[in-house]
């Protein structure tokens, strides 16, 4: 096991040292003037902060290992009791430190939804949040099964199809007709279309030489035989291209106008055969024959794969964008946790519900933090341990020797002063 590189302050060591070698050389140095009084006083002390700086630096090196190397009895104590310590330690934290009631007891008198609300109204605020919540929605965009999500559209549409009663249809067409005058929007269409291609050129002459052209098959019946060679000597086919535009662009302006009687007539005729369709059991028959047979011929799988294609395109464009959580989803979370708040009842339902769940977790595994302790230290053989446990008091344990030196040394003093008063 590799040791810790970190040891007690090598400064407050030093400085022990130096405190317990300066009594040495101090009592060393005052043995020759021992009948002085002042330099006896003085070596007194420096024999006493001696002897408790060597008593303490015993003391504390028996904790951890053999002084000197020599196997005294009583030392090296915390490599001799390893498990007996290590065993203090769990049962000071499972007893007294972490006691199962006392947290439980903690916990009851927390309130756990107002602070769980006011961690997410931070959390929701984080540029960090956005960006992880962004990147998931568009992971399981790309994670959707495509062909299985457009083989359900494709089976749902079909079936819807199939299944909507023809007679229902036709009631919404009526409906829809009457509501958005649908028939009206047709026409206008189709007469938009017809104007847009007799305006066109090429269309205008093709439509000329093929009227001229029939004309002149019409030979054989005597009255269009003249009419033919009537109109032949009078029009050619360029000019007879021109008149015909005229006529039917004439008829398609007459026709756009809302009260013409053609127009009128074309929608009233319509208007009866949708109303007559609703009634008509053969043909809405017929109908519902032709969508059980037809309908899967239909391929709508181009057009699913378009729409799908575009649409997670944009949703994945809409996911990144402020319009979406400035817009969309941080004003849905602030509600939520504005009502989750201003709901005594649900609030109070949570409370207990995360309180209870927090005591049946600490119920379930309070046994195992003494575990998780007792596993943790075993990790490390006897030394590591040593090193760890210098490293964290072993600045304090040698300022035990620089008091154990300094106090003897005063101590000495007095104890010198008075065998002087005495003697």
């Amino acid at each position: 096991m590799q040791q810790p590189a970190s040891t007690p302050k090598s400064s407050t060591r030093r400085l022990a040292t130096v405190s317990l070698i300066f009594m040495a050389v101090g009592f060393i140095a005052s043995l020759p003037f021992k009948e002085n009084n002042w330099i006896f006083w003085l070596q007194s002390g420096f024999e006493a902060g001696l002897v408790g700086g060597i008593a303490d630096w015993f003391a504390i090196t028996a904790l951890f290992r053999h002084p000197l190397g020599l196997k005294i009895p009583h030392t090296n104590l915390l490599p001799k009791n390893r498990e007996r310590v290590i065993e203090s330690i769990v049962q000071m934290l499972e007893k007294d430190l972490l006691n199962k009631e006392s947290i439980v007891e903690k916990l009851r008198h927390m309130t756990l939804a107002d602070r769980f609300i006011k961690l997410l109204r931070s959390i929701v605020l984080l540029p960090a949040f956005r960006a992880t919540v962004t990147e998931l929605l568009l992971g399981i965009l790309h994670k959707l099964p495509r062909e299985a999500i457009l083989k359900v559209v494709d089976d749902r549409i079909s079936g819807t199809i199939k299944a909507y009663p023809s007679k229902r249809l036709a009631e919404r067409l009526v409906e829809l007709n009457e509501e958005r005058r649908l028939d009206e929007l047709a026409i206008d269409q189709l007469l938009g279309y017809g104007q847009r291609l007799l305006e066109d050129p090429v269309i205008r002459d093709q439509i000329g030489r093929l009227a001229y052209h029939a004309m002149i098959d019409q030979e054989k019946n005597t009255f269009l035989r003249v009419t033919a060679k009537t109109v032949q000597k009078v029009y050619s086919e360029e000019r007879l291209s021109l008149v015909i535009q005229s006529v039917l662009l004439s008829v398609i302006q007459d026709m756009k106008q809302v009260h013409h009687p053609n127009r009128l007539a074309i929608l009233d005729h319509l208007r009866r055969n949708l109303i007559q369709l609703t009634q008509d059991e053969d043909r809405l028959a017929k109908i519902d024959q032709w969508k059980e047979t037809e309908v899967d011929r239909f391929d709508f799988n181009p057009v699913l794969h378009r729409a799908y294609t575009a649409g997670i395109t944009e949703l994945k464009t809409y996911l990144v964008s402020d319009a979406f959580w400035e817009g969309r989803a941080l004003p849905l979370m602030n509600q939520a946790l504005d009502e989750w708040d201003q709901h005594p009842t649900f609030k109070e339902e949570s409370d207990r519900w995360m309180k209870d769940q927090l005591v049946r977790f600490v119920d379930q595994n309070h046994q195992k933090i003494g575990g998780l302790v007792r596993e943790n230290l075993n990790r490390f053989d006897t030394e590591t341990l040593i090193h760890m446990i210098e490293d964290k008091v072993g600045n304090d344990l040698q300022w035990i020797r620089v008091n154990g030196a300094i106090c003897g040394f005063f101590i000495g003093l007095i104890l010198g002063g008075i065998k002087l008063f005495i003697g």
